[in-house]
């Protein structure tokens, strides 16, 4: 059992500011766009590209946007609700750049968009971390935890929520929200199942950078992974520990998922009754001595274009996998079979080239919404 990577995997602030009036004129606009087209709108301003969504998000935010790398909410300017911007950090972006460095790329973006931010105009609200262990073999057992007899437990199984069994488990979550939360889960299952191959990218630059064989993702037995992570609420930041800012942050974040190790912990039952006299399981053994360590100078080996390169090639893997399933169908439809189906590809291909000589104004109309649909992949 090794740990192959740990990183923080979610940050959400708040900023003190509100959007230049400039800056709202044109989302207004990109959000009718997006109404009026049932897809997000690309808008360009000051260099920075946003795409603008139809709508907004609950506690008052008018507009709803992407960039690479973050999701954005913005409120109409109002000098009477100073609080006007929230942002939350994609877990690719934090992995690949590391808390510094997405903390860069988050106020470069603010100041490129003309939106001022006071000394103390920062205010945290959820702070994620995450653990990647190779752990061949490993099997999560629910009985294993020990903790307070108020922690709420969560099981899944199989894809289906539910308590107390342990048939089939890939993940466990203990606590809840906005207050504290650990869960510990079948990482490789989770990449698999929602197709983010980019993270064996980052396992293996990881791997590569320390003179280890690279995993092989087709291998279930020897490249078994297995994530704890640790997720803080704003009621837990603010209220039991006093973080608000990026400088209680990091004065205390590591006491704070320290703290939250040792309240929880997943062990090796034996014969004694006393279940807080159980050992501790190497696997948390591990997560607690990484804790404690310098959180914030954790980055992935991994190179940035590569890795989004990868995440491009598997979406277009996914594509090419639902376009021949799509094309199949059709076929069936049209009374072709599999004795015949390259019959129908080439009446499939004559009638896509007429269609797209015939009409090239809907051909350049498509290619646009694709660019806009995958901008940031």
């Amino acid at each position: 059992m090794e740990i192959i990577y740990q990183g923080f995997d979610g940050l959400d602030l708040s900023v003190s500011s509100n959007i230049p009036h400039e800056l709202a004129t044109r989302l207004e606009r990109a959000q009718e766009e997006a109404r009026r087209t049932k897809e997000p709108a690309l808008l360009d301003h000051r260099c920075v590209t946003l795409k603008v969504a139809e709508t907004g998000a609950r506690g008052g935010y008018a507009f709803r946007c992407e960039t690479d790398g973050a999701i954005w909410f913005f409120k109409r300017p109002n000098p009477n609700d100073p609080w006007g911007v929230r942002v939350s950090l994609r877990s690719l972006t934090l992995a690949l750049y590391g808390l510094d460095g997405a903390r860069k790329i988050l106020f470069d973006t603010l100041e490129s968009l003309g939106i001022p931010v006071a000394a103390h105009g920062v205010s945290i609200g959820r702070v994620d971390y995450a653990i990647d262990f190779l752990a061949p073999g490993f099997v999560l057992e629910a009985d294993h935890f020990v903790m307070h007899s108020r922690m709420r437990r969560k099981d899944h199984f199989e894809g289906v929520q539910g308590y107390g069994t342990s048939n089939g488990r890939q993940s466990l979550t203990i606590g809840t929200m906005p207050g504290k939360q650990i869960i510990v889960y079948d990482k490789r299952a989770d990449v698999i199942a929602k197709n983010k191959r980019e993270w064996w990218e980052l396992w293996n630059a990881g791997r590569h950078a320390a003179g280890k064989p690279e995993l092989d993702r087709h291998d279930r037995d020897g490249a078994q992974i297995w994530r704890v992570e640790l997720r803080a609420g704003k009621h837990h930041l603010k209220e039991d520990w006093g973080i608000r800012s990026f400088v209680d942050l990091d004065a205390r974040l590591g006491d704070l998922y320290g703290r939250m190790m040792q309240s929880i912990r997943y062990t090796v039952p034996r014969p004694d009754t006393h279940r807080d006299r159980w050992p501790v399981h190497p696997l948390w053994r591990m997560a607690t001595e990484a804790m404690t360590g310098d959180l914030f100078e954790m980055v992935s080996h991994a190179d940035p274009e590569r890795v989004k390169q990868v995440a491009r090639e598997a979406h277009a893997d996914m594509l090419a996998a639902q376009d021949f399933g799509l094309s199949v169908s059709h076929a069936h439809m049209l009374g072709y079979g599999a004795n015949d189906f390259l019959d129908y590809l080439d009446r499939r291909r004559d009638e896509l080239t007429a269609a797209a000589r015939e009409n090239p104004a809907a051909l350049e109309d498509r290619f646009a919404k694709a660019e806009r649909r995958y901008v940031f992949i």
